[in-house]
């Protein structure tokens, strides 16, 4: 890994900006394979409850996930874009928002049905992402007083 990507990731606290781009890419790209993980998985049926299939999930993801990515790559390699950071981190906190409540959606409606995993790890990825929000708004006041 070049020096100052590590540096960028690392030193300037951007690593849980990379880790939750991340962590959206790799679900769905998850969901993009072959197979119905929709199905599979009991954790997904509130997916299936409000018609969401893995496909109309999955392409805006990794679109936006990517997206994330190489702006943090732009961020940490040639120049500082603090204004795409943050609106990265916005919208990331507001998928993983999505994605909590969702999981959660059967547990919410049915008094018999078990908590999955999900809604503490993406409400989780969704507070991490509000702190990248903010800290990121800072690096644009700071940015612009110079």
């Amino acid at each position: 890994m070049p020096r100052r990507i590590a540096f960028a990731r690392i030193e300037h606290g951007r690593a849980t900006e990379w880790l939750t781009s991340l962590v959206l890419l790799g679900f769905a790209m998850t969901l993009a394979l072959p197979g119905d993980t929709f199905t599979m998985s009991p954790s997904y049926q509130g997916f299936r409850n409000l018609g969401f299939d893995e496909a109309a999930i999955s392409t805006p993801l990794s679109l936006l996930a990517s997206m994330r990515l190489v702006a943090l790559y732009v961020n940490g390699s040639w120049q500082r874009t603090p204004m795409l950071r943050a609106v990265g981190a916005v919208v990331g906190a507001t998928v993983f928002t999505m994605l909590t409540i969702t999981f959660a959606w059967n547990w919410i409606t049915h008094s018999n049905i078990a908590l999955s995993t999900g809604p503490a790890t993406y409400g989780t990825l969704a507070l991490f992402d509000f702190l990248a929000a903010y800290r990121s708004g800072a690096d644009v006041r700071a940015s612009r007083s110079h």
